[in-house]
């Protein structure tokens, strides 16, 4: 049965909220995926997850802690709540939906070939597009499904060479949905070409963060982990401090690759992500402990909020996030016996 409860970081003072059950492993969606439902109380815990990844996906009232088992089995990073209170997860070659008010279930669509999607989905703010992709053969495909209608429009097959040929992350623009990004994967310091923005319009695709090169032309910015601002005008990226060229920290990239901006780099930022109504930035820290920071983008100064044990590998980074309403921050972290927990501070 998942439970919660609350204590004090002891770096900060700040209160914790924790959501999980002891002795299993309980996390949060991904980073860019929203977790919560829009009335910023209920949120959709992936519990019990094995070491597969699998779980279930819970919904818990966070003041009262009442809990509903949605799926039985479910993927770890496999969710997405949408704004208009659909839970949209993947089952290999589906894309399955929960009306998470009425809790009416149905298919969104299904992969041809026996091809699988592979997570994290995207949703735009409307609610009726959603970002996709796919490996179909040897090419990874970027594309976007009619949530309506369940109709798979296969976008973009980027073709980015091997050793990495990986393209992923696909997200469509939450306002601008003919925009969708995708990444170009692998090593940060051999790819030079990592963010990339499809305009399905126009059938026009850019690279929207030109990364420097060092004087022998090897690549100079390390940078990854990207996100849409919700007004759909930019992303939010960070360069890791193991890039050559300084300074390191979170960046922001126009959405058509018209500048970039610098905004904090008081920490060694790991994954970033804005806050809904465009006041906040929340990042966690490359270390153990790992320190969640909140970055105004009022002055581009930094908070420290909490500082809690994580796991090295997947599920157990912390990626921070926001509630819809901008008010708490939502993270992953370790508890004394190294089990996984739902964390979060009000901010």
């Amino acid at each position: 049965m998942i439970g919660m409860r609350s204590f004090l970081d002891s770096h900060t003072g700040n209160a914790i909220k924790a959501i999980g059950q002891k002795g299993t492993d309980t996390g949060h969606f991904y980073y860019t995926a929203m977790t919560w439902m829009s009335d910023s109380r209920h949120l959709i815990a992936s519990a019990q997850m094995d070491g597969d990844k699998k779980c279930q996906y819970v919904r818990v009232d966070t003041e009262t802690g009442e809990s509903t088992v949605l799926v039985g089995s479910g993927e770890w990073a496999g969710g997405i709540v949408s704004p208009d209170d659909n839970l949209y997860y993947l089952d290999g070659p589906t894309i399955q939906a929960i009306d998470l008010k009425t809790l009416d279930t149905w298919t969104v669509c299904t992969l041809e070939h026996g091809n699988r999607f592979y997570e994290p989905l995207s949703v735009s703010n409307d609610g009726r597009i959603l970002g996709v992709y796919w490996l179909e053969g040897d090419q990874w495909m970027i594309g976007t499904v009619d949530v309506a209608s369940g109709k798979v429009t296969h976008a973009i097959a980027p073709k980015f060479e091997r050793p990495y040929e990986v393209a992923n992350h696909a997200m469509i623009n939450p306002v601008y949905d003919n925009l969708v990004f995708f990444a170009h994967e692998g090593k940060t310091e051999h790819i030079s070409d990592r963010l990339w923005v499809l305009d399905t319009e126009k059938g026009l695709t850019n690279n929207i963060y030109k990364q420097q090169k060092l004087a022998d032309d090897t690549n100079g910015e390390y940078v990854g982990h990207e996100m849409w601002a919700n007004n759909g005008e930019g992303i939010y990226l960070v360069k890791y401090t193991s890039s050559p060229l300084k300074p390191a920290g979170v960046y922001y990239a126009d959405k058509w690759g018209n500048g970039k901006e610098y905004i904090n780099g008081d920490y060694a930022y790991w994954h970033a992500a804005p806050s809904p109504d465009g006041r906040w930035v929340v990042a966690d820290t490359h270390e153990q402990p790992t320190k969640i920071v909140l970055i105004d983008l009022q002055d581009k100064s930094s908070k420290l909020l909490c500082e809690q044990p994580m796991w090295w590998s997947h599920p157990g980074h912390p990626h921070p996030s926001f509630s819809p309403d901008s008010r708490k921050v939502t993270f992953t972290f370790a508890d004394e016996d190294n089990h996984l927990w739902i964390g979060n501070i009000e901010i």
